[in-house]
């Protein structure tokens, strides 16, 4: 229920509002009263309300006044302006300064009715973008205002869950990040830091612990079988005061489990028995195949040093160490290469490169197989420079075009072109200045965009399927995060667009 603040320095004017809001707007509730604007500031500082419905004309600080004060100070905070015919310019001014609407006195119910439900829009706008700044927030592990997080997240208490597809995002990548947040009439709230993540806060009024754990086992059958993921929840409902300490949770125990290749379901609110390899045998482990990888490196022989990599790789995988924990020995296996001159990239190269490998690696194998490549790139630069061109990029282009409705990973567009992975991300880096990801999810929004102007009563979820997406609702995510509209968002534009040009 939205909270109002009435301000008018005529009584019976002020009570007639408070009337009219109290018997007959079930969305919205006066919290307070005023009689001048230098009151209402005051008061509006402290209660914070979602709207102000002000007299223009008042005491010490006049109505446009004090919503030039609010929106410097709580410009999350809507306002409606009351003024008699006189003042009607005065008012339009006051539009246009960010004024939402203004009335006319006397007030008559229908029309402040009206005007209530045009504004419990806007209302609801600002709410839905402070929530995704608040979910931003406690995904990335920054610090929340306890007082906004009371005012925008309003339920008591909230199920937790974090599933995220293959490895943890990208640290070193130069690609925008998207993040991915649920819609704004979902009842769902849903973060992701990329495509590939998805943060669920259920409020425990829409759901029982049965049907949180149900909703759970769906999100998983519609996991790609051909990927690994990683799925991290809590069984147990929790107060919206332990929010932030549950999602730093969350995070944390995703980071520290996520294991390239291995799917992974953890519940919280249970003990875990896993077996897991204690940090020194890692570390006798490691030492062991650097000891081997050196040898090898010594030799200059390519493919016993190939050999020697994927080998190396195979045999720490029984250990199913943390996606953390191989980044790190894959970077001391990168020095070893270094000091024998294997590979001359730059760090910021090799770092990127590395950094794409986890990202698109289904398993260890297809890991240690990408790796090989930034580790030994005197042989790649000859064998792949006859396709570093503009034209031959096209190519792929087409072929991506063509196939958007297709499930396409970068394996598949490697092994299509005859290309190594390592390969392929440089190329996409180069002439697209995006990742492979980025670059085809923002081929199917373009298309999807497309039909959407061409077939304006074409279905959502034949746009999404058309596209490449079979869950209609991950769609209209994706797609509101590249267009900042929801797919229907976007059709009512082109519709008001035209009928104005017609």
């Amino acid at each position: 229920m939205y909270r109002v603040l009435v301000v008018d320095d005529e009584p019976l004017a002020q009570k007639s509002v408070c009337s009219i809001i109290d018997k007959r707007s079930k969305n919205y509730r006066v919290v307070d009263t005023a009689e001048n604007g230098q009151e209402a500031l005051e008061k509006a500082r402290n209660l914070v309300p979602d709207l102000i419905i002000c007299d223009i004309k008042m005491p010490l600080m006049s109505g446009v006044e004090l919503s030039s004060v609010i929106r410097e100070e709580l410009p999350e905070i809507c306002f409606i302006i009351i003024s008699g015919y006189q003042d009607f310019e005065f008012a339009r001014s006051a539009i246009r300064s960010g004024v939402t609407d203004y009335l006319l006195k006397p007030i008559v119910p229908a029309e402040l009715l009206k005007t209530l439900k045009y504004t419990e829009t806007k209302i609801s706008e600002i709410h839905y973008r402070e929530r995704n700044r608040i979910l931003r927030a406690l995904g990335n592990g920054e610090s929340v205002d306890m007082a906004k997080l009371e005012r925008y997240m309003p339920d008591e208490e909230y199920y937790g869950a974090i599933i995220r597809t293959n490895g943890l995002p990208r640290r070193f990548s130069m690609d925008r990040r998207r993040e991915i947040y649920s819609d704004i009439y979902e009842n769902y709230m849903i973060f992701g830091r990329d495509e590939m993540e998805s943060l669920y806060l259920i409020p425990g009024k829409l759901v029982g612990e049965g049907e949180f754990l149900h909703y759970l086992n769906k999100l998983q059958k519609q996991q790609n079988a051909s990927n690994y993921y990683t799925l991290i929840y809590d069984s147990r409902p929790f107060t919206k005061e332990k929010l932030q300490e549950k999602i730093k949770n969350l995070y944390q125990q995703l980071d520290q489990r996520s294991s390239v290749g291995v799917t992974q379901i953890l519940n919280l609110a249970e003990k875990q028995n896993v077996r897991t390899i204690s940090t020194v045998e890692l570390h006798k482990n490691e030492s062991k195949v650097l000891t081997r990888l050196e040898t090898a490196a010594r030799t200059r022989n390519p493919e016993q040093i190939r050999q020697e990599i994927r080998l190396s790789y195979e045999f720490l995988e029984k250990d199913h160490p943390s996606q953390l924990w191989m980044e790190n020995f894959t970077r001391e296996v990168l020095a070893i290469m270094r000091q024998y001159n294997l590979c001359k990239r730059s760090t910021q190269e090799s770092e990127y490169l590395m950094n794409d490998a986890f990202f698109y690696a289904t398993s260890i194998q297809t890991l240690a197989d990408s790796l090989v490549d930034v580790f030994l790139d005197f042989e790649q630069e000859e064998c792949c420079s006859k396709v570093d061109s503009q034209e031959y990029f096209d190519m792929i282009r087409n072929y991506l075009e063509e196939n958007l409705g297709k499930t396409i990973t970068l394996p598949d567009l490697c092994h299509h072109f005859g290309i190594s992975q390592t390969y392929m991300s440089r190329l996409f880096r180069k002439y697209s200045g995006n990742s492979f990801n980025q670059y085809l999810t923002e081929l199917r929004m373009t298309q999807a965009k497309k039909l959407l102007s061409e077939k304006p009563d074409i279905l959502i979820k034949d746009v999404a399927s058309i596209v490449g997406y079979e869950d209609q609702f991950y769609f209209s995510r994706l797609f509101r995060s590249y267009t900042g509209k929801s797919p229907s968002e976007f059709l009512k534009g082109l519709n008001i667009e035209g009928k104005q040009k017609g």
